[in-house]
């Protein structure tokens, strides 16, 4: 007696027999036959019933004639719990009324004592295999139910068509993309997604390459039922049967519109950043001309206007030096203002000179206090000039983000001027402050000149 391991290793039986001797004899029978199987026993009907509710074994091996409960009355109320559960029936009768009753409770099978060991592994045996095969069909279905489900609920389009082309299936992912019921599509070729912008050999190559057995890969526009335009990145894979012939063709397609449309966005984004690389590059190159252009200009501006002043300053030097003396005062006064203007040109040749500067220094923002520095500026014209009588009405608490040194350049230069062109005045009054709100705040500098 070899024992049997195939299907049996998560199976458990339950057998009911009141002799004790019968039921040690059979137990030990079974384990030997059937090691991987759990094996429970009760001595009546009643206990056999409790032990059933108790374990849900999957097959159940008794005797019918016992005390407290006969096997066939057990094993009507087992059918109660368990409608499919096999039932094996072991007894010394053959009295036709409890064959009927066997049968009208759908007894599996039906063994004579003296137990037959052949006949009772044979019964168990064929039990264990309808059971195995029940397990695993219910697995099959399990599997195939998760798959429908994943194909149903996927996020992606998935069309399904026999070995011509024509659709059998199409998800509802298909149907809300589309517009296409799975009624109007089934029967149907994809072609009906075809449009005309999109040139045959791109529908031939995938053609030719999955009726010869390969996957394809790629993307399509196509057209919804409602007329409108999308991309969808599809791939393409034949279905072979047992003997390896195609019998079916599967498609998993996903929609990538949106993707298309950033990536036409990012590289529109792309070609403009290049534009106007190039124009700054050009900008940049005109800079640099004219920065050239400006050096010259500096250089004129320095060597060939302040040649002729310091001629001037010379020669008024000389006149001032050698006939003072024979000037009436007349000439006097027209030669110190020959020598005030050339001093006034040479200040503006030399602002000139500075501004052409700072404007090619890099600028350095930081916070700067206006107020300060036109009180330091006003300071040092009082300094100099002591003769003067100027009041200076300078507003506190003007604070600007800014390039120190370029601001330092224009209120000197502003009040320089403020300064110069009171001169006439006995008393002079010259104002800095700003007017305006914080987002947009105007300075000015005003004198009474």
């Amino acid at each position: 007696m070899k024992p049997l391991h195939h299907g049996s290793s998560e199976i458990s039986i339950l057998y009911v027999e009141d002799d004790p001797i019968s039921r040690d004899l059979t137990c030990t029978m079974i384990r030997k036959k059937f090691p991987g199987v759990t094996l429970y026993s009760a001595e009546n009907g009643h206990m056999g019933l409790e032990l059933f509710k108790e374990r849900r074994p999957d097959i159940v091996l008794t005797d019918v004639s016992m005390p407290v409960m006969d096997g066939i009355r057990m094993a009507g109320e087992i059918r109660t719990f368990e409608p499919s559960v096999p039932i094996i029936v072991v007894t010394a009768h053959s009295d036709t009324h409890y064959l009927l009753d066997a049968i009208k409770l759908g007894i599996s099978r039906y063994v004579l004592k003296p137990i037959d060991q052949n006949m009772l592994f044979e019964a168990i045996e064929e039990c264990v295999a309808r059971i195995t095969m029940g397990r695993k069909v219910r697995e099959q279905d399990d599997f195939i139910r998760k798959l429908s489900r994943a194909v149903e609920q996927s996020p992606s389009t998935v069309v399904i068509t026999d070995r011509r082309g024509a659709i059998e299936y199409v998800n509802p992912k298909f149907t809300r993309l589309t517009g296409y019921t799975p009624e109007e599509a089934i029967g149907e070729n994809p072609r009906i997604l075809k449009t005309n912008a999109t040139p045959p050999e791109t529908y031939e190559n995938p053609w030719s390459a999955i009726t010869a057995g390969f996957e394809w890969h790629g993307e399509f526009l196509n057209r919804k039922k409602n007329g409108e335009l999308y991309w969808e990145a599809a791939s393409i894979s034949p279905l072979f049967n047992g003997e390896g012939n195609i019998t079916h063709f599967v498609a998993v397609k996903e929609d990538i519109t949106e993707r298309k449309r950033v990536m036409e966005e990012v590289e529109k984004l792309n070609t403009d950043l290049a534009s106007r690389a190039i124009e700054l590059e050009t900008a940049n190159l005109k800079l640099e001309a004219l920065n050239k252009e400006l050096d010259a200009f500096s250089h004129t501006v320095s060597h060939d206007l302040r040649s002729p002043l310091t001629n001037i300053y010379g020669s008024c030097q000389v006149i001032k030096e050698l006939w003072s003396d024979t000037f009436d005062e007349q000439c006097i006064k027209f030669v110190r203002n020959i020598f005030d203007e050339a001093e006034r040109m040479d200040q503006l040749i030399t602002a000139l000179l500075d501004f052409s500067r700072m404007s090619r220094i890099e600028l350095h923002q930081e916070t700067v206090d206006l107020s300060g520095m036109a009180k330091e500026i006003a300071a040092n014209l009082q300094f100099n000039h002591p003769e003067r009588k100027v009041a200076f009405g300078i507003a506190d608490g003007i604070v600007v983000n800014g390039d120190v040194r370029l601001l330092r350049a224009g209120l000197d230069n502003l009040l320089g001027n403020a300064w110069k062109y009171t001169a006439k005045k006995e008393s002079a009054v010259i104002e800095f402050g700003a007017c305006g709100h914080d987002e947009k705040q105007v300075f000015f500098v005003r004198d009474t000149g």
